[in-house]
């Protein structure tokens, strides 16, 4: 049996072939353990095509944006955007980046996906494919302060991962590996997504914290004692600090030594934690909302464009 499907996939159709690219499994032991992720035929993927001045954006007039969606379940439903160059091929695009935004600031200014729209379609124009998942945990559906955060968690994950199945689909060049720019909320997913996935190549981390209490319990009130410890237990495996220890891609940390959400002596925890990592570490004169200080963003491409010229010499 195994020798029929190994021939259907190297001489049979393209259904066939398609069948079998989907059983790659890009699973590291940790996200085999914590985060099981099936991959997602693009035959699953619904494309829907929308003008980037719809997302207040002036003179992109040169990039394709699509609104995707993918059926996960009966109730949930995966989304976000693709941002492509519409004069670049599949073949002949250039790298690919995930944006996980974060939670909090002003609609339509840096809320939600619109953190990240300006600075995906600026990559797009160079040539780049980049995905902004819209993300359900916590933007959609808000923590329960119990262990039935933990598949909300390990979903959210799933979320990401499905992302780049998009971005993987989206191009055919080489390095078969991904950026990951995150903040916030959205940085914590990244830790988790690059300790679960070996498509991940490098991460910029945005004033992420180490476990989700921290930020949960600013969310909703969560009783001192029993209720807290019980919820700490619960989301330890999952918090970034438990799997942070198990990336080894290089890592681009930025902070602001005023952030009012996120302490210094946490951040530096998180960091510590990363052990198997090439770290950078950056810290601003600035608050959490890193996105609007342009020292960030400025080093963020700098950076950013350092991991694409590496990638470009080692053909990773």
């Amino acid at each position: 049996m195994t020798s029929i499907i190994s021939r259907l996939c190297l001489f049979g159709a393209v259904a066939a072939f398609a069948s079998c690219a989907r059983q790659v499994d890009h699973s590291t032991e940790t996200g085999k353990s914590l985060f099981p992720h099936a991959g997602v035929s693009p035959s699953k993927i619904l494309f829907t095509g929308i003008k980037p001045e719809t997302l207040k954006l002036k003179g992109f007039d040169d990039i394709r944006v699509r609104l995707y969606a993918v059926k996960v379940s009966p109730a949930y439903t995966a989304r976000g955007y693709l941002f492509t160059n519409g004069s670049r091929s599949r073949k002949n695009a250039g790298n690919r980046i995930l944006f996980g935004h974060w939670l909090g600031g002003i609609q339509h200014v840096d809320s939600s996906e619109w953190e990240f729209f300006a600075e995906a379609a600026s990559y797009a124009r160079e040539g780049h494919v980049c995905v902004i998942s819209s993300g359900n945990y916590p933007w959609m559906t808000s923590s329960t302060a119990t262990a039935d955060d933990i598949p909300l968690a390990t979903g959210q994950v799933n979320d990401y991962r499905i992302a780049l199945d998009i971005l993987f689909s989206e191009s055919d060049r080489r390095p078969e590996t991904a950026m990951v720019i995150a903040h916030d909320y959205g940085a914590m997913f990244a830790i988790m997504t690059a300790a679960a996935d070996s498509r991940v190549g490098a991460a910029v981390l945005m004033a992420p914290v180490s476990r989700f209490y921290s930020w949960n319990m600013i969310l909703r009130a969560i009783p001192a004692g029993k209720v807290m410890d019980d919820y700490q237990a619960a989301m330890l495996p999952y918090d970034p600090v438990s799997v942070i220890g198990t990336v080894t891609v290089p890592l681009l940390f930025q902070y602001g030594k005023s952030d009012q959400f996120v302490s210094v002596s946490d951040a530096e925890t998180l960091m510590a934690a990363a052990t198997l990592s090439e770290k950078d570490v950056r810290w601003y004169p600035a608050g959490h909302n890193l996105n609007r200080y342009e020292a960030a963003s400025v080093d963020r491409k700098a950076w950013v464009d350092e991991m694409f010229t590496r990638w470009d010499k080692s053909g990773m």
